[in-house]
């Protein structure tokens, strides 16, 4: 196998990072926080979802016992003869099931015999609420009658449902006339029923819940015509009804959240005891509500008597919605599917292996940039499964958890930066320049040990996104294009009269006048025209490599002019052509200069100065370079003039805009640098310099102007 250019091993980071922070993420999926979280992005999905244009299922109609109701009849529970009243004046309409969201555990007397009344009227299925939650230990229900409730008789991995030996159910009187069904919800950690039992184990049997029972008798179903597969579905297959119904290993099924109270036809229960009361004594009546063959809900919607908590659509949400809910989705067959955590986490450590390798190619902000994109689609492709199909996938831990992998490795290779340089500057440190060695042949005295002070021109240059390309290509191909890069430029020194003094790890430092001098102005030149010819070089060579699909680099350019000190420094076992003194520091930085002020050659205020009027040059600014206590004028250089070629009128504007900042004439300058934006609209510069001229105008008072960047890089 091929090895990797790195300090540690890239492969072995690649090959075990991936699994370890999979086991990590998979245990913290667990926890109740990250439940949460999830949970709040199940919410959050929901939310986007929800239009309040749609409607459920036509055949279900809420009935609210809202305020009115306890104005009119008095404060809850009142009297039962009112609910036999209202059955009784719904004879006539022929609704196919009527169902109680309530407790009828307790006797009521002769309002019972009232209430029974109605139920043999109406004439169709009436179905109560019963619970387990709600009861106590002394609720047993062993050797109880259930009355027309009969248990569900195929069931198959009941033995994972919990057995509960109590609850609260219909009085007797009532069970001999209505069918009841289990309200029990749990709320998750964060207090929203996502789920609700439709089968629950009660002693040596198997009911349904509330909505099943409800969905039994709208269909007029028997409980042997169900087959409940626990961890699978409830299947109902008969000529008239085909479902297929899904549930956990508990019996529990995810509410596929999408309405509120106004989602559903609903009606208060008083006008309704009202208008259908007139309507059963042939009196004047206006509009009613269309109920025949519908599935009624009756259930308590007023202040102080309804049960209150939030759902994923309101934080303040009746709770007998949730029931509401779970009918719609029955009914559409609109179910909320889950994603299977195995298939997640087996795709998040494809991808991680994926992207990890594809990663080891690209430099930190392309990586950052594939990243985002990545992340976005997949929340995108999150968005558009749960929309579209209903399907929701818990990708908040697992999206976290592959940010944090290519964070980690992102800065992984940052750390190991300077390594890498230093590895590069081992293996090329022992090459001496082939200008140096022809000068010291042949003039020895011109390079004596110890040295001697000469004025020089200085160019230091350095590849950018150096890391991610050492750490990312292969070693024969990242050496084979590194000496291909080092050849083209050095041919670009060599023919400018340059002498290469060293490559520093990706850099390269070169001198002019410190061998052979052709004159102070003359040397300033040749080194300008070598930058410019190293800048076309490059353009050729990234040409080059990009139609063999290999890499395409960058590199910044520093030059500066100064008095060194020249000649042989070392010991007699190693000695190495130098040049040593504050002018090679000045240099280094003017190219580091360039990465912040995003242009790729920058000049010195002296070597510009001995260059004369042949470049076109434009200010980058004054600078306070690090260890130097006077200001450095540095300049963008952007290509030679030809033979009487004045400056361009855009050059002109922006140098006469500067010269007003640098005069504190904030005003006039930003004129000229807007001026100058609209002829370069991505210009750094000039929106850099644009910006500190709004903020100085939006002073109330003028400040003491200094006009000079202190630079704190190396």
């Amino acid at each position: 196998m091929r090895g990797r250019l790195s300090i540690g091993n890239w492969r072995g980071y690649s090959l075990y990072v991936p699994i370890v922070l999979l086991a990590i993420c998979f245990a913290v999926a667990q926890t109740a926080p990250a439940k949460r979280f999830e949970f709040s992005l199940l919410d959050y999905l929901i939310r986007l979802r929800h239009s309040s244009a749609q409607h459920a299922d036509p055949h279900l109609f809420f009935v609210g016992i809202d305020d009115s109701t306890q104005t009119k009849f008095g404060r809850w529970p009142f009297a039962r003869v009112f609910h036999g009243e209202l059955l009784g004046f719904l004879s006539e309409i022929h609704p196919a099931a009527v169902t109680w969201d309530i407790l009828f555990s307790e006797e009521d007397g002769i309002n019972d015999d009232a209430f029974i009344q109605g139920i043999g009227m109406l004439g169709a299925p009436v179905i109560l609420a019963a619970s387990t939650t709600a009861a106590k230990n002394e609720n047993s229900i062993r050797g109880l009658n259930f009355g027309l409730t009969r248990p569900l008789t195929r069931v198959e991995g009941g033995n994972a449902l919990p057995d509960h030996e109590s609850a609260l159910i219909p009085t007797e009187a009532l069970r001999k006339v209505c069918f009841f069904g289990f309200a029990d919800s749990v709320p998750s950690l964060d207090g929203v029923r996502r789920k609700v039992p439709l089968v629950l184990k009660i002693g040596d049997h198997f009911y349904p819940s509330l909505p099943l029972q409800s969905l039994m008798q709208f269909w007029k179903l028997q409980p042997q015509q169900l087959r409940i597969v626990l961890g699978d579905a409830i299947y109902i297959d008969t000529p008239q009804v085909r479902r297929r119904i899904p549930i956990n290993r508990e019996g529990d099924f995810w509410i596929n959240y999408r309405y509120e109270e106004n989602g559903f036809l609903n009606g208060s229960y008083a006008e309704l005891h009202d208008d259908f009361g007139r309507k059963y004594r042939n009196e004047p009546v206006g509009s009613l509500p269309d109920l025949n063959g519908k599935l009624l809900v009756a259930a308590l919607t007023s202040t102080g008597s309804s049960e209150i908590g939030p759902s994923p659509l309101n934080e303040r949400s009746l709770v007998p919605l949730v029931f509401m809910n779970v009918l719609d989705n029955i009914l559409r067959q609109d179910y909320l599917r889950i994603a299977n955590a195995w298939v997640i986490w087996i795709g998040w450590l494809l991808a991680a292996y994926a992207t990890v390798r594809i990663f080891e190619h690209l430099d930190f902000p392309r990586a950052a940039m594939v990243l985002c994109a990545v992340v976005v689609a997949t929340l995108a492709a999150m968005y558009f499964l749960f929309t579209q199909a209903n399907l929701w996938l818990p990708l908040g831990v697992p999206v976290l958890g592959f940010v944090a992998l290519h964070l980690a490795g992102g800065g992984r290779r940052l750390l190991q930066e300077q390594q890498a340089k230093r590895k590069i500057r081992n293996a090329f440190s022992s090459y001496l320049a082939p200008a140096v060695l022809e000068q010291v042949m042949k003039n020895p005295d011109e390079v004596k040990r110890g040295g001697v002070r000469k004025p020089v021109t200085i160019l230091f240059s350095d590849i950018r996104g150096f890391t991610t390309w050492s750490e990312s290509a292969e070693e024969k191909e990242f050496i084979a294009q590194l000496n291909e890069y080092f050849t083209e430029m050095v041919g670009c020194v060599n023919r400018h009269g340059g002498t290469l003094h060293k490559f520093i790890g990706d850099a390269i430092m070169a001198v002019w006048g410190d061998a052979i001098s052709t004159g102070l102005e003359n040397d300033a030149r040749l080194a300008l025209r070598a930058a410019l010819d190293m800048r076309v070089a490059l353009a050729q060579l990234n040409e080059k490599w990009q139609a063999e699909k290999r890499s395409t680099h960058k590199i910044g350019i520093g030059l500066e002019h100064g008095e060194v000190l020249v000649g042989n420094v070392g010991a007699p076992q190693r000695m190495e052509f130098t040049v040593l003194g504050d002018a090679v520091n000045v240099a280094s930085r003017i190219e580091g200069l360039t990465k912040y002020w995003h242009v790729d050659i920058a000049v010195g205020e002296k070597a510009r100065e001995l260059a004369g009027d042949r470049f076109l040059c434009r200010t980058l600014g004054h600078f306070r370079l690090v260890g130097k206590q006077a200001a450095t004028a540095v300049c963008g250089l952007i290509r030679e003039l030809q033979p009487g070629e004045s400056i361009p009128d855009m050059v002109r504007v922006y140098e006469d805009a500067f010269s007003a900042y640098v005069a504190g004439d904030f005003k006039r300058a930003l004129i000229g640098f807007e001026q100058y934006l609209e002829m370069e609209p991505a210009d750094h510069c000039a929106s850099h310099y644009s910006e500190i001229c709004r903020e100085q105008l939006s002073k109330p008072s003028p400040e003491p102007w200094d006009a000079v960047h202190v630079s704190r890089a190396k």
